[in-house]
């Protein structure tokens, strides 16, 4: 029994390596949503701090100052979540792009093989019916 390996085309392996390319930034991608979510989730709570502490009504000085340094430090926490976000954004759409480009030259390549794989499929049986043509004319 005779085994006979088929010769890999290159735009298949091509085709393998893109696809190993845009698995690596879809790896990449999961965790940052998942982060920015956590973020999300984060925001909505400090938003709703930021005006519950406006709801309190205080009287004495240092009720006042600390109430004030609590909202100073909500809203520095705000910015750095909006910062956080921002740059998570940037980075998931940078990923994705990457992603998409991996995702095209895959196709592209998997095209061009389904192509060569077409056109020696119909040289064979191109051969095949010259020899079989050949066959018959030997016989006549």
């Amino acid at each position: 029994m005779v085994i006979k390996m088929q010769r890999k085309n290159l735009f298949d392996l091509l085709a393998l390596k893109e696809k190993v390319e845009s698995n690596k930034f879809l790896q990449r991608i999961q965790p940052l949503k998942e982060e920015k979510i956590k973020i999300e989730k984060i925001l909505v709570q400090l938003n709703e701090l930021k005006n519950d502490g406006i709801t309190c009504l205080s009287t004495s000085a240092w009720e006042l100052k600390s109430a004030s340094n609590i909202q100073e430090k909500i809203f520095d926490q705000i910015s750095l979540a909006n910062l956080r976000l921002e740059k998570i954004s940037s980075e998931i759409f940078q990923l994705e792009r990457k992603f998409i480009e991996h995702e095209i030259r895959k196709n592209r390549s998997e095209e061009k093989s389904k192509q060569i794989k077409r056109s020696l499929s119909i040289e064979i049986e191109n051969k095949q019916e010259a020899e079989i043509q050949g066959i018959n004319k030997a016989k006549v």
